[in-house]
């Protein structure tokens, strides 16, 4: 079993946000590793919410999933989720990262969690943003995975190492979304700040391969995949065993 509530935090811009955390049902004096789930394109959905529950009660972490839109902004199609992104996709920096860091810092505030092992991981849109908590070096993480993620670099910050943080990366073969061009990027990214990453190529993935209802809010060229959902949750579950030791 694990002990559920909805927490509602702000980010450094005044805006409110709310996210579902889930805490092992143990005693809260013992302290427990920390993740936050950043989620897909529509936001807080039951993809996220099932792997947070996962999480704290089969494994003992405390998992938030973290809202980047604002309370009670959800989307439901790809044209308003596209309207409320562009923003902070465009000016990741002074949009995005305020948002980042005010899911962290949530996170942080749970009394049983060890703020000194703190994980993210993602899916889409969620996995440029845990990829960017490893890129603005937040105190505390120690692991960061993208699934089927945006890979693209932060323009206009220094690249600094991250040979200290755990990085893991999910991408499918087929993913049409993702180019070769942005794939070859981020290797030489992670090269140029020395990083401790894994990049895994699923064979006949596409974008969106970890949720089974993608093919029905989503145009084409998604499309769930069951060997790479589960491949790729178990060598997740492993590295943040790894980096949490």
């Amino acid at each position: 079993m694990s002990i559920h509530q909805t927490i509602d935090y702000e980010d450094a811009d005044g805006n409110l946000f709310s996210g579902e955390l889930y805490k092992p049902s143990s005693d809260n004096s013992t302290k427990h590793p920390g993740v936050l789930i950043f989620p897909a394109f529509r936001g807080v959905s039951k993809l996220e919410i099932a792997r947070a529950k996962l999480l704290a009660e089969e494994h003992g972490y405390v998992a938030l999933v973290a809202d980047i839109y604002g309370k009670g902004i959800r989307c439901t199609d790809i044209s308003s989720a596209v309207t409320l992104l562009r923003p902070m996709t465009s000016d990741r920096n002074g949009k995005l990262k305020p948002r980042l860091e005010a899911a962290l810092n949530a996170l942080k505030s749970v009394p049983c969690v060890d703020k000194q092992k703190l994980g993210a991981f993602g899916f889409c849109i969620g996995g440029l943003c845990s990829l960017d908590c490893a890129r603005y070096r937040f105190d505390g993480i120690r692991a960061v995975i993208s699934f089927h993620g945006t890979l693209t670099p932060i323009e206009g910050i220094p690249l600094e190492q991250l040979d200290d943080i755990f990085i893991q990366v999910h991408h499918g073969d087929a993913d049409a979304h993702v180019s070769k061009v942005t794939v070859d990027a981020f290797h030489e990214e992670m090269r140029a700040r020395n990083s401790d990453f894994v990049f895994i190529s699923h064979g006949k993935a596409m974008h969106s391969f970890t949720d089974p209802e993608s093919a029905e809010i989503a145009p084409s060229g998604v499309g769930y995949d069951a060997n790479a959902d589960k491949r790729s949750w178990k060598a997740t579950l492993e590295f943040l065993k790894e980096a949490f030791a």
